[in-house]
């Protein structure tokens, strides 16, 4: 499975590269392993991250993209998604099922 995965985060390289969304600048953290990204997010403007800049780490699972990344960041940051410990969370990364925290049934997602 890690063969259509590795492809799978090889083309969204590729277009994050070409077409990088504003805001965004991601991709692996060596040429060696591309399951490990770094990601670099800039607050957006008249909110209360402007002017801030983000660092994230992105961990893909073997599986990906059937199960989701874990995502953490790196900087401080207090968002209401975001635990203490620079874990993010959101629905659409938790693994497949019911969510463990209890907070929405699979069918909610």
């Amino acid at each position: 499975m890690a063969g259509s995965a590795l492809r799978r985060l090889i083309a969204e390289y590729k277009q994050l590269t070409n077409n990088p969304p504003d805001g965004i600048l991601a991709g692996p953290l060596s040429d060696e392993n591309f399951f490990e990204w770094e990601a670099l997010i800039t607050g957006p403007s008249g909110t209360s991250f402007e002017y801030g800049v983000f660092v994230t780490r992105l961990h893909f699972p073997s599986d990906y993209p059937l199960s989701p990344p874990k995502m953490k960041f790196m900087s401080e940051i207090f968002h209401p998604n975001v635990y203490p410990d620079g874990r993010v969370c959101i629905s659409i990364l938790h693994a497949p099922g019911d969510d463990p925290m209890g907070y929405e049934t699979s069918a909610e997602r």
